[in-house]
């Protein structure tokens, strides 16, 4: 088997990637990553519902969260949608 000439480019960028999880912190457990997804979850929520606060000053709570809803099922039917044409382009391009 011939060796290539120029290594492959996750190759040569293995030093940068190493040296960028250095600084990251991983959780110790399955617990605190858990909890840390929690708390980031629920951080996007407020910001979430802060913005919809802003866009529509006037709106009592339950507003917000029909507003909330609202746009979350938009969300999960674009995704529904994007996840069936990437499975037919799937099909198209990479099963012959």
């Amino acid at each position: 088997m011939k060796r290539a000439k120029t290594p492959p480019i996750w190759l040569r960028r293995l030093g940068l990637v190493k040296a960028e999880l250095k600084a990251v912190r991983f959780p110790r457990s399955a617990e605190e990553g858990f909890r840390r997804c929690a708390r980031l979850s629920e951080a996007a929520r407020r910001c979430f519902v802060e913005s919809l606060r802003k866009r529509f000053p006037r709106a009592s709570s339950d507003e917000i969260e029909i507003q909330r809803r609202l746009w979350s099922a938009r969300r999960t039917a674009a995704e529904t949608r994007r996840i069936a044409q990437w499975k037919k382009d799937r099909d198209r391009f990479f099963r012959s």
